[in-house]
């Protein structure tokens, strides 16, 4: 018996899938207002016509698959309760990335290290290198820039044995406070200050009263912290006298949302504190001030292995800067490897967020300085008249964990003016280097350089060394010029270059400039 064929079904009439499973969806029948439809229907209509899922359902069936499929968010529920955590133990994420650094007054020292962060900073070297000029340039940049607490510890005494010194340190930084004001005068029958300090100094011999010191302010400070886009002093909520003092402006709501503290609204995003110490090596360990001194191997090392991590750790909790002075010592018998080594012991090193080398120099410097045979100082032509003395130190990065680290810059330290006054650290050299090492400086003789500010073009004509010279360290009437004469605005050219790293230009100006160099090395070989 013949069986019978199946009959053929006639193709079915394409019909576009999204537009016809849309119309069908959104029909309303006679009558009846149209319900509405939601995507994950019309997502289901596409798919029973097309036979595969779209991209988006996709994803949500594979963050289902790996939520165990029950909507439970895994990621969400450790944020969630992370945060609670947080608000109740007091415990935030800070946000370091907007705390704007401190200018250091020197602008190699800023392309050195990045400015000054709240962090542990080491300056080591032989004697002569410009550590404590460094220290006290720190010092005059912190007064000038109105760093609330500035303290300098001076374990060697040489800052009040040379205060003609300090002030002429001051001076050339732009500080106008006479040092017996600036360290405070007190009445001495009632020992009450006359003039209050606006640096605290302190002469001690004793290591562990330094430390009993930080660690006790560092206690007393309020922590500081960037949240909700605003900088914040957040007090002890349990201290008496905090409470006393900013309970009135503390912001309730802060406290609700963030965790406990009096929140109170910060003036700047700045540090909190600058603390200087001169020198790590002259700090005597108590067990070391007996009338039988303890001459046991390691003394200082163990000293401070105890005693850093009293305050090490609450420094960035707390936008405060510790700058020591170190001494570089001779390694005995040292064949192979380093030469010299950074005195009292390995816990100063791995503490020190930033470690930096000064040695003095005499040969390598930019500019092709020409030195004076007996002496051996740069002797020029003073701008008031005179002969000014110079000699050199390059200081070169160890260790860096808060900026590029490796970099080396040069510092000319004037030795003398035409008065014959000591005056620190020389800024006209400084804005040479800076304008060289971010290419808007070039020549190579000192009677021809000519300048390509960023942003203010090319120069209409060269200038001398001596006219630049006079440009930084001028008159007013000098300054405006010599800009005229270069066919720049009336300005101040030491100005200009802090104005311009502080604003982020001069790190991009300087990667810039040593990268086309490096560039440059390449295609020559």
């Amino acid at each position: 018996m013949a069986t019978k064929k199946a009959p053929v079904k006639a193709p079915a009439k394409k019909v576009p899938v999204k537009k016809a499973a849309v119309k069908e969806a959104k029909a309303p029948a006679k009558g009846k207002r149209a319900a509405p439809v939601e995507d994950d229907e019309v997502e289901a209509m596409l798919e029973k016509e097309t036979g595969s899922k779209s991209s988006r359902r996709s994803k949500k069936a594979s963050a289902d698959s790996e939520e165990g499929g029950s909507g439970f968010g895994y990621m969400d529920f450790f944020n969630d309760t992370l945060d609670d955590i947080s608000k109740r133990q007091g415990v935030d994420t800070d946000v370091m990335d907007v705390f704007k650094p401190m200018n250091t007054g020197l602008l190699a020292y800023n392309v050195l290290t990045g400015g000054i962060k709240p962090a542990m900073y080491t300056s080591a070297g032989f004697e002569q290198g410009g550590k404590t000029t460094g220290a006290l340039a720190l010092m005059a940049a912190a007064v000038k820039q109105d760093v609330p607490l500035v303290a300098l510890w001076d374990y060697e005494g040489s800052t009040a044995n040379s205060l003609d010194y300090v002030a002429n340190v001051l001076k050339t930084f732009g500080v106008k406070i006479p040092p017996k004001d600036l360290f405070g005068r007190k009445d001495p029958a009632t020992g009450k200050w006359l003039v209050p300090p606006r640096v605290r100094y302190v002469a001690e011999t004793r290591g562990e009263k330094y430390f009993d010191w930080l660690a006790t302010v560092l206690k007393e400070l309020p922590d500081k912290k960037f949240v909700a886009g605003k900088w914040w002093l957040v007090f002890d909520e349990s201290n008496k006298k905090h409470k006393a003092q900013v309970g009135s402006r503390a912001d309730s709501n802060m406290a609700r949302k963030y965790g406990k503290g009096l929140w109170v609204e910060a003036p700047d995003g700045g540090l909190q504190g600058l603390i200087l110490v001169d020198s790590y090596p002259a700090m005597n360990p108590e067990a070391n001030d007996d009338e039988e001194a303890n001459n046991s191997l390691g003394l200082h090392a163990r000293f401070f292995a105890k005693h850093l991590p009293r305050v090490k750790g609450r420094l960035a909790q707390k936008m405060v800067a510790m700058v020591g002075v170190n001494q570089l010592r001779q390694i005995p018998m040292a064949m192979y490897g380093p030469k010299e080594q950074e005195a009292c012991g390995q816990a100063l090193r791995f503490n020190s967020d930033v470690r930096n080398w000064w040695n003095s120099r005499s040969s390598g410097m930019p500019f092709n300085p020409k030195f004076d045979t007996e002496d051996r100082v740069e002797i020029e032509p003073g701008v008031n008249g005179g002969k000014d003395r110079y000699r050199y130190v390059q200081v070169v990065n160890k260790k860096n964990k808060l900026a590029q680290p490796g970099r080396k810059q040069w510092v000319r330290i004037w030795v003398s003016n035409g008065k014959g006054e000591a005056c620190g650290f020389d800024p006209f050299f400084d804005v040479m280097q800076y304008l060289k090492d971010t290419g808007q400086l070039s020549g190579s003789q000192r009677k021809a350089l000519t300048l390509n500010l960023d942003g203010m073009g090319k120069a209409k004509k060269s200038l001398s060394w001596a006219d630049l010279k006079q440009w930084v360290l001028g008159t007013k009437e000098d300054k405006t010029k010599i800009s005229n004469s270069v066919g720049y605005k009336p300005m101040c050219l030491h100005k200009f270059c802090h104005s311009q790293w502080e604003k982020g230009k001069g790190e991009e100006l300087y990667v810039l400039t040593k990268n086309s160099k490096v560039k440059e090395e390449a295609d020559d070989e």
